[in-house]
């Protein structure tokens, strides 16, 4: 199971500024991100965010593991937000005013 603990996690989480509390359970993680993001003008784009985060820290602890070799915080949290747009790009191809909505929301 992904360990949602790590500092890499928590720095992630915390571009969108949202405070931590580690719920138990990851069903729980998705529903305190929703109610976090309530307010948010982007709120259905930012449903994919959780998502996102994961699959960067996923895919670092892999990288970490088989290859031996640490990328910078700064760039994991990069990927994590061009994965976002990337994600966010092929559910509205054609609003690029939400994609734009969705990074200034960050």
């Amino acid at each position: 199971m992904l360990y949602l603990l790590c500092a890499f996690a928590i720095l992630l989480k915390n571009l969108k500024g949202l405070s931590w509390v580690m719920p138990r359970k990851i069903a729980e993680a998705i529903q305190s991100w929703e109610e976090a993001v309530m307010q948010s003008k982007s709120r259905e784009k930012w449903r994919i965010a959780p998502a996102s985060i994961w699959w960067a820290i996923w895919k670092e602890r892999n990288f970490r593991c088989f290859n031996s070799i640490e990328t910078s915080m700064q760039k994991v949290k990069l990927n994590c937000l061009l994965l976002l747009c990337f994600w966010c790009n092929q559910l509205y191809f054609n609003d690029t005013i939400s994609r734009i909505d969705v990074l200034d929301s960050i």
